[in-house]
């Protein structure tokens, strides 16, 4: 039987045992294990102002490069692209800036009157259902053949009106001009597209441009609404690449990339799968650079190259290896700017869409 005395010499035992743990703890444990937590914290603390520093440096570099690169745009195109005809498609108003420059180089490239085509929002939005279906049936009306095929009933009418367009701009004795310039109309009609110009009569190279994600979603709309958004805009832009990508013609999808992120958005989606392997892809739309790196690689697909370039984790390289360009690659690698060096904040990457 345990008596008094065993439950008093426990208590000392613990007692003694805290006291002792006091003692090191306020004496030679305290002052060795603060020291290695101040050096350890000291120690972090210039690496990341290191890190910081190299950042800084990284930026202000590319900062540079850019401002190069955008300033020889002019002299760099020149001639390039003489007697194409050459469309610009874009999917928010937010990206016009971008447009505007790339227009711009377009016509120093020897574009004559470049085509602008805005994809409005009744493509995608979720109250304008009824005005995408009765346009559906009024092409099938004049033109069913025009609309991609759909046995299995798996495009929606985002999809397919969306799909049109390539199949309008490429043009081809099956869809004469005449019978092209009917549904056009109907596209605008509908307010499904704002065509800036005479409507087109055929190109040979397109640009696509798509805006920031945010750019597209609306802040008021309800969780059901912004999924069913989503999901349309996603509809009617994977399948619009998908027949401008069948169709041949030299194509490059030109995004804004906010915080040099493309881990989100259509460029992800292009780049992660391989059925857009004949697009080329270019971030940085809103950067000053950012238009010339698309018309360069425009150039580059007329000449049957492609790639995807820019600064963001994804791309493959700065900008396309063209002879135009031997002089800018040169500046890059005196400034110690190679391909894993341009990306001062680096998205997660891409993947499929």
């Amino acid at each position: 039987m345990i008596d008094f005395r065993y439950h008093l010499v426990s208590l000392i035992s613990v007692f003694l045992a805290l006291a002792v743990g006091i003692v090191l703890g306020a004496g030679p444990l305290r002052e060795n294990l603060g020291d290695q937590l101040a050096g350890q914290v000291e120690q972090m603390r210039t690496e990341q102002e290191q890190l910081r520093a190299n950042a800084e440096e990284l930026s202000a570099k590319n900062d540079q490069l850019a401002t190069f690169i955008s300033e020889l745009g002019p002299e760099l195109v020149r001639g390039t692209l003489a007697g194409e005809q050459v469309a610009v498609i874009s999917d928010d108003r937010s990206t016009r800036p971008g447009i505007e420059r790339i227009i711009t180089l377009l016509t120093d490239a020897g574009v004559e009157s470049p085509v602008r085509i805005g994809l409005q929002p009744g493509l995608w939005a979720p109250d304008a259902d009824a005005e995408r279906a009765a346009a559906v049936e009024e092409i099938r009306t004049i033109a069913p053949a025009a609309l991609t095929a759909d046995p299995a009933g798996e495009l929606g009418d985002a999809a397919q009106l969306s799909g049109l367009i390539p199949t309008l701009l490429r043009g081809g004795e099956d869809l004469p001009f005449a019978l092209r310039s009917q549904l056009w109309q109907v596209l605008i009609d509908h307010q499904m597209v704002v065509v800036d110009g005479s409507l087109p009569t055929r190109v040979d190279a397109v640009i696509y441009t798509g805006a920031a994600p945010e750019e597209l979603s609306v802040e008021t709309e309800g969780e059901a609404a912004a999924t069913e958004r989503a999901q349309a805009l996603l509809a009617s832009q994977t399948h619009l690449l998908t027949e401008l990508s069948e169709a041949g013609l030299p194509a490059v999808v030109s995004a804004a990339t906010p915080g040099n992120d493309a881990s989100t958005g259509i460029l992800r989606t292009v780049r992660g799968d391989r059925a857009f392997s004949e697009l080329s892809t270019t971030d940085r739309l809103q950067e000053p650079d950012g238009p010339l790196l698309a018309v360069l690689a425009l150039i580059e697909q007329t000449r049957g190259g492609s790639g995807a370039y820019g600064t963001t984790s994804d791309a493959e390289e700065r900008l396309p290896a063209l002879p135009e360009t031997q002089e800018i690659q040169d500046v890059a690698d005196e400034q110690g700017l190679g391909d894993e060096d341009t990306a001062p904040a680096p998205s997660d990457g891409g993947g499929e869409g």
